[in-house]
């Protein structure tokens, strides 16, 4: 049976002398270990080996391992490009419109996780509860629609995330997140400036064999959109992609990627607008003989060492 490790990386940094020693991010020197580890027992191949052998024009080593990049970080120009070019590796790296384009924005997912790591789950959790609760007060806000009294007894921060992504509204969600980034962080243009790559990062790693994809315009969790709202954050990518890059093929991951977050319309759509591929967040090797080619799973970092004793699947 032919299958693929498919590894899948977000923040690659020492966060420990940064303003946000609590994020979550994988340090430089563990990413080497783990590349390490991989290509002591695979053979790390590039998208276009993946796709190959998905269209049937190819087969893949008996041990591949393919290595994805969520989110369009400024890490992955800065600290993971050096690494892969001294390696002789490629990667392929999913970028949002929003965050990426000429006028970035901090997308919400990242407004809540350095919210997070600024203020801790408790006291961030309290700050949302009181800038929904002061919205409803004044009629501006839906949160008794949206919430219930007791739910944040005790706050955790998958609880906060569950009612940031799934919960509020979009549009109260995204005014929360914007109240209290600009209250506790700073100003999110220029922070997004900081954060994410910019349009001449994403042409260099193209002219250094790295590959893009799309990651919606947005970071929407899409099974909550209609069909016409899927449509719109998935039907510019590949033209954006490709303008950015110069790639006849582009693949999609999905925001959040676990199947609940998106629907069999979503994966016609992607047919329908030209994606050579599409990832998820299933977290087991791919296998080429079963999986569709728009619902192929990936392994987290902590599922590789060294997190584990060297297992495939968590």
């Amino acid at each position: 049976m032919s299958s693929c490790l498919v590894a899948m990386y977000h923040y690659v940094r020492d966060v420990s002398a940064s303003p946000f020693p609590r994020l979550r991010a994988l340090p430089p020197d563990v990413f080497e270990r783990q590349l390490d580890w991989l290509q002591a027992h695979y053979t790390v191949i590039d998208l276009s080996a993946l796709e190959d052998a998905l269209d049937g024009s190819a087969s893949l080593p008996p041990k591949s391992a393919l290595l994805t990049f969520d989110d369009g970080f400024v890490d992955h120009y800065e600290v993971v490009l050096p690494i892969l070019r001294r390696r002789a590796l490629s990667g392929v790296f999913f970028l949002a419109q929003d965050a990426c384009g000429e006028a970035p924005r901090v997308l919400g997912v990242h407004q809540t996780q350095f919210l997070l790591a600024a203020l801790g789950a408790d006291a961030f959790g309290r700050a949302v509860i009181q800038e929904c609760r002061a919205a409803a007060a004044v009629g501006t806000g839906r949160w008794s629609d949206a919430y219930g009294t007791d739910r944040w007894d005790p706050a955790d921060e998958r609880a906060v995330k569950q009612l940031l992504n799934y919960d509020l509204p979009f549009e109260e969600s995204d005014r929360v997140l914007d109240a209290l980034f600009e209250r506790h962080i700073g100003d999110s243009r220029a922070f997004a400036c900081q954060l994410y790559l910019s349009p001449a990062h994403v042409e260099t790693m193209a002219r250094e064999g790295m590959r893009f994809g799309h990651h919606t315009r947005r970071h929407r969790v899409l099974s909550r959109l209609s069909v016409a709202e899927q449509r719109d954050e998935l039907s510019g990518g590949v033209g954006w992609i490709r303008g950015l890059t110069g790639q006849r093929r582009v693949s999609f991951c999905y925001p959040w990627g676990g199947r609940q977050t998106y629907t069999a319309d979503t994966l016609r759509i992607l047919g329908e607008c030209g994606y050579s591929s599409a990832f998820n967040t299933v977290r087991r090797p791919a296998s080429l003989e079963t999986d569709d080619r728009y619902e192929l799973p990936r392994l987290d970092t902590r599922d590789l060492p060294p997190y584990t004793a060297g297992e495939t699947a968590p």
